[in-house]
């Protein structure tokens, strides 16, 4: 995740009355966030998630404990807003926060079961 961090951070996304927009500078405790996150979960459950919002691929359930145990809700949506903010991915907001909410609820399921 650090590697994914350091070659793709070009903005960041903030929250505006419930709508996401890309501010003309990027909040300065941004990219910290994103980097203190992606230091909560392994570098192989970390491309699972990347591949799982951005390439509607499955997750597997050890990746799924290690989202909603090690790194969290915040965490998760953090990254959403950091993959949207990034415009050589061309990736549909719409689809990253259905998908990543998808990901987010079947991972909770899943990281329940396991209790």
């Amino acid at each position: 995740m650090v590697a994914l961090l350091s070659s793709t951070i070009a903005a960041s996304m903030i929250v505006v009355a419930g709508e996401f927009t890309v501010p003309p500078k990027p909040e300065p405790s941004f990219y910290k966030t994103v980097e203190q996150c992606s230091m909560k979960i392994s570098d192989q459950c970390g491309r699972s998630i990347v591949e799982a919002v951005l390439e509607d691929r499955d997750i597997s359930k050890q990746c799924c404990i290690e989202l909603v145990h090690g790194m969290g809700k915040l965490c998760h949506e953090e990254f959403l807003r950091f993959y949207v903010s990034l415009p050589e991915l061309g990736v549909d907001a719409t689809h990253v926060y259905t998908r990543g909410t998808h990901v987010w609820n079947t991972c909770v399921r899943e990281a329940a079961s396991n209790i």
